[in-house]
Protein backbone atom coordinates (compact mmCIF):
# COMPACT_ATOMS: atom_id res chain seq x y z
CA UNK A 1 0.00 0.00 0.00
CA UNK A 2 2.65 1.95 0.96
CA UNK A 3 4.67 1.45 -2.15
CA UNK A 4 1.71 2.47 -4.74
CA UNK A 5 0.49 5.89 -2.23
CA UNK A 6 3.80 6.88 -2.95
CA UNK A 7 4.21 5.74 -6.41
CA UNK A 8 3.64 9.35 -8.61
CA UNK A 9 0.42 8.40 -10.54
CA UNK A 10 0.49 8.81 -14.67
CA UNK A 11 -2.09 11.56 -15.13
CA UNK A 12 -0.73 13.81 -12.10
CA UNK A 13 2.32 16.25 -12.55
CA UNK A 14 4.94 15.42 -10.27
CA UNK A 15 4.99 16.66 -6.82
CA UNK A 16 8.24 19.00 -7.78
CA UNK A 17 6.27 20.82 -11.11
CA UNK A 18 2.60 20.83 -9.28
CA UNK A 19 3.40 24.07 -8.30
CA UNK A 20 5.94 26.10 -9.89
CA UNK A 21 7.12 29.31 -8.87
CA UNK A 22 6.72 32.06 -10.42
CA UNK A 23 10.66 32.66 -11.62
CA UNK A 24 9.81 29.58 -13.65
CA UNK A 25 6.73 30.45 -15.23
CA UNK A 26 8.03 33.65 -16.52
CA UNK A 27 10.29 32.05 -19.01
CA UNK A 28 6.69 30.65 -20.45
CA UNK A 29 5.34 33.80 -20.98
CA UNK A 30 5.06 35.79 -23.98
CA UNK A 31 8.45 37.09 -24.68
CA UNK A 32 6.12 40.95 -25.51
CA UNK A 33 8.14 41.00 -28.79
CA UNK A 34 5.76 43.08 -30.74
CA UNK A 35 6.05 45.50 -33.45
CA UNK A 36 7.10 48.35 -31.13
CA UNK A 37 9.21 46.62 -29.27
CA UNK A 38 10.94 45.27 -32.05
CA UNK A 39 11.18 48.52 -33.50
CA UNK A 40 12.48 49.98 -30.25
CA UNK A 41 15.14 47.35 -30.46
CA UNK A 42 16.09 48.52 -33.97
CA UNK A 43 16.37 51.87 -32.84
CA UNK A 44 18.64 51.28 -30.21
CA UNK A 45 21.05 48.91 -32.05
CA UNK A 46 21.49 51.88 -34.52
CA UNK A 47 21.40 54.52 -32.32
CA UNK A 48 24.70 52.58 -30.80
CA UNK A 49 26.18 51.58 -33.73
CA UNK A 50 26.00 55.41 -35.20
CA UNK A 51 27.26 56.84 -32.22
CA UNK A 52 30.09 54.51 -32.13
CA UNK A 53 31.24 54.64 -35.92
CA UNK A 54 30.54 58.81 -35.91
CA UNK A 55 31.87 59.21 -32.43
CA UNK A 56 35.21 61.04 -32.54
CA UNK A 57 34.18 63.35 -35.93
CA UNK A 58 30.97 64.43 -33.89
CA UNK A 59 33.18 65.03 -30.78
CA UNK A 60 36.32 66.98 -33.04
CA UNK A 61 33.10 69.10 -34.28
CA UNK A 62 31.72 69.61 -31.58
CA UNK A 63 34.73 70.92 -29.40
CA UNK A 64 35.45 73.11 -32.29
CA UNK A 65 31.79 74.09 -32.52
CA UNK A 66 32.48 75.69 -28.42
CA UNK A 67 35.75 77.41 -29.21
CA UNK A 68 34.51 78.99 -32.00
CA UNK A 69 30.79 80.16 -30.06
CA UNK A 70 32.35 83.94 -30.04
CA UNK A 71 34.24 84.21 -32.49
CA UNK A 72 33.75 87.45 -33.34
CA UNK A 73 33.71 88.78 -29.93
CA UNK A 74 37.74 87.01 -28.90
CA UNK A 75 39.30 88.56 -32.27
CA UNK A 76 37.85 91.85 -31.56
CA UNK A 77 38.88 91.69 -28.08
CA UNK A 78 42.23 90.39 -28.43
CA UNK A 79 44.09 91.17 -31.89
CA UNK A 80 41.05 94.26 -32.46
CA UNK A 81 39.31 96.09 -34.99
CA UNK A 82 39.45 98.92 -37.11
CA UNK A 83 38.15 102.22 -35.79
CA UNK A 84 37.14 105.50 -37.26
CA UNK A 85 37.86 108.48 -35.32
CA UNK A 86 34.67 109.15 -33.42
CA UNK A 87 32.78 112.28 -34.33
CA UNK A 88 30.47 114.39 -32.81
CA UNK A 89 26.54 114.25 -33.40
CA UNK A 90 26.18 117.09 -35.65
CA UNK A 91 28.68 115.57 -38.33
CA UNK A 92 27.82 114.58 -41.40
CA UNK A 93 28.59 111.40 -43.37
CA UNK A 94 30.55 112.28 -46.98
CA UNK A 95 28.66 111.04 -49.29
CA UNK A 96 30.04 108.40 -51.10
CA UNK A 97 30.90 109.78 -54.60
CA UNK A 98 33.18 111.46 -52.22
CA UNK A 99 34.35 109.26 -51.15
CA UNK A 100 35.54 107.14 -53.84
CA UNK A 101 36.70 110.32 -55.60
CA UNK A 102 38.96 111.78 -52.78
CA UNK A 103 40.94 108.27 -52.60
CA UNK A 104 40.94 107.92 -56.40
CA UNK A 105 38.78 105.14 -56.46
CA UNK A 106 37.05 104.03 -60.44
CA UNK A 107 33.40 103.39 -59.44
CA UNK A 108 33.54 100.53 -61.91
CA UNK A 109 36.48 98.64 -60.02
CA UNK A 110 34.09 98.27 -57.04
CA UNK A 111 32.02 95.31 -56.44
CA UNK A 112 30.72 96.36 -52.99
CA UNK A 113 30.49 99.22 -50.40
CA UNK A 114 29.10 98.54 -46.84
CA UNK A 115 28.30 101.43 -44.00
CA UNK A 116 27.55 100.51 -40.57
CA UNK A 117 25.29 103.21 -38.54
CA UNK A 118 28.25 103.10 -35.39
CA UNK A 119 30.18 106.26 -35.69
CA UNK A 120 33.04 104.82 -35.24
CA UNK A 121 32.57 101.95 -38.06
CA UNK A 122 34.70 102.17 -41.39
CA UNK A 123 33.35 102.16 -44.55
CA UNK A 124 34.60 98.89 -46.29
CA UNK A 125 35.59 99.40 -50.48
CA UNK A 126 35.37 95.69 -51.85
CA UNK A 127 36.78 95.28 -55.76
CA UNK A 128 35.75 93.15 -58.47
CA UNK A 129 39.32 91.81 -58.69
CA UNK A 130 38.85 89.56 -55.87
CA UNK A 131 42.62 89.10 -55.38
CA UNK A 132 42.68 93.08 -54.61
CA UNK A 133 42.64 93.99 -50.65
CA UNK A 134 39.62 95.74 -49.36
CA UNK A 135 40.05 99.28 -48.32
CA UNK A 136 38.70 101.26 -45.03
CA UNK A 137 37.48 104.53 -44.99
CA UNK A 138 36.66 107.22 -42.46
CA UNK A 139 32.74 107.77 -42.78
CA UNK A 140 33.39 111.71 -42.07
CA UNK A 141 36.68 112.49 -43.72
CA UNK A 142 37.14 109.76 -46.39
CA UNK A 143 40.56 108.99 -45.12
CA UNK A 144 42.19 106.00 -45.11
CA UNK A 145 41.71 103.48 -42.18
CA UNK A 146 44.61 100.82 -42.05
CA UNK A 147 43.61 97.62 -41.42
CA UNK A 148 44.02 95.88 -38.20
CA UNK A 149 47.34 93.03 -39.11
CA UNK A 150 45.72 89.62 -38.48
CA UNK A 151 46.84 88.31 -35.00
CA UNK A 152 47.06 85.11 -33.34
CA UNK A 153 43.55 85.11 -32.13
CA UNK A 154 42.05 85.34 -35.84
CA UNK A 155 44.78 82.52 -36.99
CA UNK A 156 43.59 80.56 -34.04
CA UNK A 157 39.72 80.30 -35.24
CA UNK A 158 41.47 79.84 -38.26
CA UNK A 159 42.90 76.62 -37.12
CA UNK A 160 39.62 75.80 -35.67
CA UNK A 161 37.13 76.02 -38.45
CA UNK A 162 39.67 74.08 -40.56
CA UNK A 163 38.91 71.21 -38.11
CA UNK A 164 35.16 72.15 -37.96
CA UNK A 165 34.96 71.99 -41.28
CA UNK A 166 37.51 69.67 -42.94
CA UNK A 167 38.71 67.60 -39.63
CA UNK A 168 41.99 69.74 -40.49
CA UNK A 169 42.61 68.39 -43.65
CA UNK A 170 44.21 71.14 -47.01
CA UNK A 171 44.20 71.10 -50.41
CA UNK A 172 43.08 68.20 -52.13
CA UNK A 173 42.03 66.36 -49.36
CA UNK A 174 39.55 68.84 -47.90
CA UNK A 175 36.36 67.13 -50.30
CA UNK A 176 36.91 64.53 -48.74
CA UNK A 177 37.01 65.32 -45.10
CA UNK A 178 33.68 67.52 -45.85
CA UNK A 179 32.06 64.68 -47.13
CA UNK A 180 32.75 63.21 -43.88
CA UNK A 181 32.31 66.43 -41.67
CA UNK A 182 28.78 66.15 -43.72
CA UNK A 183 27.87 62.49 -42.60
CA UNK A 184 28.78 62.90 -39.65
CA UNK A 185 26.54 65.86 -39.70
CA UNK A 186 23.13 63.83 -40.79
CA UNK A 187 24.08 60.79 -37.86
CA UNK A 188 24.19 63.20 -35.37
CA UNK A 189 20.63 64.47 -36.06
CA UNK A 190 19.60 61.06 -36.49
CA UNK A 191 21.12 60.46 -33.18
CA UNK A 192 19.29 62.96 -31.31
CA UNK A 193 15.63 61.83 -33.00
CA UNK A 194 16.37 58.30 -31.68
CA UNK A 195 17.53 59.27 -28.69
CA UNK A 196 14.02 60.83 -27.99
CA UNK A 197 12.26 57.80 -29.08
CA UNK A 198 14.80 56.10 -26.99
CA UNK A 199 14.64 58.33 -23.84
CA UNK A 200 10.89 57.79 -23.93
CA UNK A 201 9.86 55.56 -20.61
CA UNK A 202 7.54 52.34 -21.65
CA UNK A 203 5.91 53.77 -18.62
CA UNK A 204 5.73 57.55 -17.67
CA UNK A 205 5.45 58.04 -14.41
CA UNK A 206 7.23 60.64 -11.99
CA UNK A 207 9.52 57.97 -11.26
CA UNK A 208 11.34 56.91 -14.58
CA UNK A 209 11.02 60.40 -15.44
CA UNK A 210 13.05 61.75 -12.73
CA UNK A 211 15.11 58.66 -13.46
CA UNK A 212 15.73 59.47 -17.55
CA UNK A 213 15.33 63.48 -17.10
CA UNK A 214 16.60 65.14 -13.92
CA UNK A 215 20.02 65.77 -14.55
CA UNK A 216 22.09 64.47 -10.90
CA UNK A 217 25.53 65.36 -10.53
CA UNK A 218 26.47 63.26 -7.49
CA UNK A 219 26.08 59.52 -9.29
CA UNK A 220 29.14 58.00 -10.46
CA UNK A 221 30.14 55.38 -13.10
CA UNK A 222 27.58 53.47 -15.01
CA UNK A 223 24.88 55.44 -13.40
CA UNK A 224 26.58 58.95 -14.06
CA UNK A 225 26.77 58.35 -17.39
CA UNK A 226 23.20 56.52 -17.98
CA UNK A 227 21.79 59.60 -16.24
CA UNK A 228 23.77 61.91 -17.83
CA UNK A 229 23.48 60.90 -21.45
CA UNK A 230 20.06 60.61 -20.79
CA UNK A 231 18.82 64.00 -19.10
CA UNK A 232 20.97 66.67 -20.68
CA UNK A 233 20.32 64.62 -24.43
CA UNK A 234 16.32 65.03 -23.45
CA UNK A 235 16.74 69.26 -22.47
CA UNK A 236 19.13 70.27 -25.17
CA UNK A 237 17.14 68.09 -28.03
CA UNK A 238 15.64 71.20 -29.42
CA UNK A 239 18.11 73.46 -29.84
CA UNK A 240 20.70 70.55 -30.66
CA UNK A 241 18.54 69.65 -33.88
CA UNK A 242 18.47 73.28 -35.15
CA UNK A 243 21.69 74.04 -34.32
CA UNK A 244 22.86 70.29 -36.07
CA UNK A 245 19.95 70.94 -38.79
CA UNK A 246 21.37 74.31 -40.30
CA UNK A 247 24.79 72.38 -40.45
CA UNK A 248 23.36 70.17 -43.00
CA UNK A 249 22.43 72.50 -45.22
CA UNK A 250 26.02 74.38 -44.75
CA UNK A 251 27.48 70.66 -45.84
CA UNK A 252 25.26 70.00 -48.84
CA UNK A 253 23.35 71.65 -51.39
CA UNK A 254 20.78 69.33 -52.02
CA UNK A 255 19.11 70.18 -48.54
CA UNK A 256 18.13 73.73 -50.09
CA UNK A 257 17.64 72.08 -53.58
CA UNK A 258 14.78 70.16 -52.33
CA UNK A 259 13.42 72.96 -49.92
CA UNK A 260 13.14 75.17 -53.24
CA UNK A 261 11.94 72.47 -55.02
CA UNK A 262 8.94 71.80 -52.82
CA UNK A 263 8.80 75.39 -51.36
CA UNK A 264 10.07 77.65 -53.30
CA UNK A 265 9.13 80.09 -56.01
CA UNK A 266 8.33 79.03 -59.69
CA UNK A 267 11.95 80.43 -60.82
CA UNK A 268 13.33 78.70 -58.25
CA UNK A 269 11.58 75.36 -58.65
CA UNK A 270 12.89 75.33 -62.19
CA UNK A 271 16.73 76.12 -60.55
CA UNK A 272 16.58 73.25 -57.88
CA UNK A 273 15.21 70.33 -60.40
CA UNK A 274 18.14 71.73 -63.07
CA UNK A 275 20.54 71.80 -60.53
CA UNK A 276 19.20 68.08 -58.86
CA UNK A 277 19.20 66.66 -62.91
CA UNK A 278 22.41 67.98 -63.84
CA UNK A 279 25.34 64.90 -64.21
CA UNK A 280 28.59 65.04 -61.72
CA UNK A 281 31.00 66.95 -62.87
CA UNK A 282 33.37 64.80 -65.12
CA UNK A 283 36.52 62.93 -63.13
CA UNK A 284 34.49 63.50 -59.88
CA UNK A 285 35.49 65.29 -56.63
CA UNK A 286 38.57 63.92 -57.00
CA UNK A 287 39.73 64.77 -59.93
CA UNK A 288 37.66 67.94 -59.19
CA UNK A 289 40.40 68.11 -56.39
CA UNK A 290 43.14 67.21 -57.74
CA UNK A 291 42.75 69.91 -60.30
CA UNK A 292 42.38 72.73 -57.67
CA UNK A 293 45.26 74.98 -58.14
CA UNK A 294 44.45 74.96 -61.93
CA UNK A 295 40.98 75.64 -61.21
CA UNK A 296 41.91 78.33 -59.18
CA UNK A 297 44.25 79.81 -61.28
CA UNK A 298 41.77 79.86 -64.18
CA UNK A 299 39.09 81.70 -61.64
CA UNK A 300 41.30 83.78 -60.72
CA UNK A 301 41.77 85.20 -64.22
CA UNK A 302 38.44 84.94 -65.06
CA UNK A 303 37.72 87.29 -62.03
CA UNK A 304 40.16 89.86 -63.63
CA UNK A 305 39.08 89.99 -66.77
CA UNK A 306 34.93 89.78 -65.64
CA UNK A 307 36.25 92.98 -63.44
CA UNK A 308 38.26 94.49 -66.70
CA UNK A 309 34.94 93.95 -68.51
CA UNK A 310 32.56 95.48 -65.89
CA UNK A 311 35.32 97.84 -65.56
CA UNK A 312 35.23 99.47 -68.98
CA UNK A 313 31.41 99.24 -68.98
CA UNK A 314 30.49 101.55 -66.10
CA UNK A 315 33.53 103.93 -66.93
CA UNK A 316 31.41 104.38 -70.11
CA UNK A 317 28.04 104.93 -68.48
CA UNK A 318 26.98 107.57 -66.85
CA UNK A 319 25.87 106.86 -63.05
CA UNK A 320 23.47 108.44 -60.63
CA UNK A 321 24.89 109.70 -57.60
CA UNK A 322 25.24 107.02 -55.04
CA UNK A 323 24.55 110.02 -52.58
CA UNK A 324 21.07 110.75 -53.60
CA UNK A 325 20.05 106.91 -53.57
CA UNK A 326 21.61 106.19 -50.43
CA UNK A 327 20.17 109.15 -48.99
CA UNK A 328 16.15 107.66 -50.08
CA UNK A 329 17.42 104.23 -48.32
CA UNK A 330 18.46 106.18 -44.74
CA UNK A 331 14.79 108.00 -45.11
CA UNK A 332 12.61 104.56 -45.42
CA UNK A 333 15.07 103.04 -42.82
CA UNK A 334 16.00 105.45 -40.35
CA UNK A 335 16.75 102.70 -38.11
CA UNK A 336 19.65 100.78 -40.54
CA UNK A 337 22.73 99.26 -38.88
CA UNK A 338 24.33 97.66 -41.99
CA UNK A 339 23.88 99.22 -45.72
CA UNK A 340 25.75 97.00 -48.32
CA UNK A 341 25.62 98.69 -52.04
CA UNK A 342 26.28 96.00 -54.87
CA UNK A 343 27.37 97.90 -57.71
CA UNK A 344 25.85 96.87 -61.19
CA UNK A 345 27.93 94.28 -63.93
CA UNK A 346 28.40 94.03 -67.08
CA UNK A 347 24.99 92.11 -67.64
CA UNK A 348 22.70 94.69 -65.71
CA UNK A 349 21.89 98.22 -64.66
CA UNK A 350 20.87 97.97 -61.40
CA UNK A 351 22.07 99.49 -58.16
CA UNK A 352 21.29 97.53 -55.19
CA UNK A 353 20.69 98.39 -51.56
CA UNK A 354 20.52 95.65 -49.15
CA UNK A 355 19.69 97.36 -45.49
CA UNK A 356 19.83 95.52 -42.40
CA UNK A 357 17.85 96.73 -39.35
CA UNK A 358 18.58 95.81 -35.34
CA UNK A 359 20.30 92.49 -35.44
CA UNK A 360 22.19 92.79 -39.00
CA UNK A 361 22.38 88.87 -39.06
CA UNK A 362 18.26 88.49 -38.76
CA UNK A 363 16.85 87.44 -42.22
CA UNK A 364 13.13 89.43 -41.19
CA UNK A 365 14.96 92.48 -40.46
CA UNK A 366 16.65 92.74 -44.15
CA UNK A 367 15.38 94.74 -46.96
CA UNK A 368 16.53 95.06 -50.65
CA UNK A 369 16.20 98.33 -52.74
CA UNK A 370 16.81 98.56 -56.45
CA UNK A 371 17.40 101.80 -58.12
CA UNK A 372 18.24 102.11 -61.80
CA UNK A 373 21.95 103.11 -61.93
CA UNK A 374 21.72 105.22 -65.15
CA UNK A 375 19.07 107.72 -63.21
CA UNK A 376 18.92 107.04 -59.91
CA UNK A 377 14.96 105.79 -59.88
CA UNK A 378 13.82 103.76 -57.26
CA UNK A 379 12.62 100.79 -59.45
CA UNK A 380 11.77 98.10 -56.90
CA UNK A 381 11.49 96.68 -53.01
CA UNK A 382 12.10 93.21 -51.51
CA UNK A 383 11.91 92.28 -48.01
CA UNK A 384 11.26 89.35 -45.79
CA UNK A 385 7.64 88.96 -46.49
CA UNK A 386 7.89 88.88 -50.04
CA UNK A 387 10.57 85.54 -50.21
CA UNK A 388 9.09 82.19 -50.96
CA UNK A 389 9.02 79.79 -48.01
CA UNK A 390 12.16 78.11 -49.15
CA UNK A 391 14.02 81.49 -48.98
CA UNK A 392 12.64 82.32 -45.31
CA UNK A 393 13.57 79.28 -44.15
CA UNK A 394 17.18 78.95 -45.70
CA UNK A 395 17.67 82.30 -44.81
CA UNK A 396 17.87 81.33 -41.02
CA UNK A 397 20.23 78.50 -41.69
CA UNK A 398 23.73 80.34 -42.03
CA UNK A 399 23.84 82.54 -38.69
CA UNK A 400 21.44 79.98 -37.24
CA UNK A 401 23.87 78.08 -37.07
CA UNK A 402 25.82 79.82 -34.82
CA UNK A 403 22.82 80.93 -32.91
CA UNK A 404 23.94 84.76 -34.37
CA UNK A 405 20.22 85.24 -35.77
CA UNK A 406 18.95 85.29 -32.00
CA UNK A 407 22.03 88.23 -30.86
CA UNK A 408 24.18 87.12 -27.76
CA UNK A 409 21.82 84.68 -26.19
CA UNK A 410 21.22 82.91 -29.41
CA UNK A 411 25.23 82.75 -29.99
CA UNK A 412 25.17 81.99 -25.62
CA UNK A 413 22.44 78.56 -26.46
CA UNK A 414 24.63 77.21 -29.60
CA UNK A 415 27.64 76.83 -27.83
CA UNK A 416 26.09 75.24 -24.51
CA UNK A 417 24.27 72.98 -26.89
CA UNK A 418 28.09 72.22 -28.51
CA UNK A 419 29.55 71.62 -25.14
CA UNK A 420 26.32 69.05 -24.33
CA UNK A 421 27.17 67.52 -27.48
CA UNK A 422 30.65 66.91 -26.13
CA UNK A 423 29.23 65.57 -22.92
CA UNK A 424 26.73 63.38 -25.07
CA UNK A 425 29.64 61.56 -26.87
CA UNK A 426 31.46 60.98 -23.92
CA UNK A 427 28.73 59.55 -21.86
CA UNK A 428 27.66 57.42 -24.82
CA UNK A 429 30.82 55.94 -26.06
CA UNK A 430 31.02 55.70 -22.19
CA UNK A 431 28.16 53.46 -22.27
CA UNK A 432 28.93 51.65 -25.15
CA UNK A 433 32.33 50.20 -24.30
CA UNK A 434 30.82 49.35 -20.91
CA UNK A 435 28.22 47.64 -23.00
CA UNK A 436 31.11 45.45 -24.99
CA UNK A 437 33.01 44.67 -21.48
CA UNK A 438 30.14 43.27 -19.81
CA UNK A 439 29.21 41.40 -23.02
CA UNK A 440 32.79 40.07 -23.46
CA UNK A 441 32.75 38.85 -19.65
CA UNK A 442 29.50 37.19 -20.20
CA UNK A 443 31.36 35.46 -23.39
CA UNK A 444 34.09 34.38 -21.04
CA UNK A 445 31.82 32.90 -18.24
CA UNK A 446 29.76 31.01 -20.43
CA UNK A 447 32.85 29.19 -22.41
CA UNK A 448 34.55 28.42 -18.72
CA UNK A 449 31.04 26.85 -17.32
CA UNK A 450 30.64 24.86 -21.08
Amino acid sequence: MTAVATEPSRTQPPASTAAPTLRERRPLRPLGRGPLAVARSVMFWAHVAMGTVGGIIILIMSVTGVLLGFERQLIARFDGVARAVPRTASARRMPLDSLLGRAGIEFGAVASITAKAGPTEPVTVRFRERDRTPQLFDPYTGMTIAPVPRGKMAASMSLLRGWHRWLGATGEHRPLMRKLTGAANIAFLLLVFSGLYIWWPKRLSKAAFKTAAVFNPRLGGKARDFNWHNSLGFWSAVPLAFVIATGVFISYSWPGQWMDRLFGSAKERAAAIKAMNAPPPAGGAGEAAGNASPNNAQRAQASRDNAARDTSNNASTTLAPLGAMFATVAAAKPDWQSLTITTPSARDSVVQFAVAEGNTYRPDLKTQYFFSAATGVQTRVTNFDSLSTSRKIRGWTRFGHTGEVFGLPGQFVATFVSFIGVMLVWTGLALAWRRLVAFTRRRRRSALVV
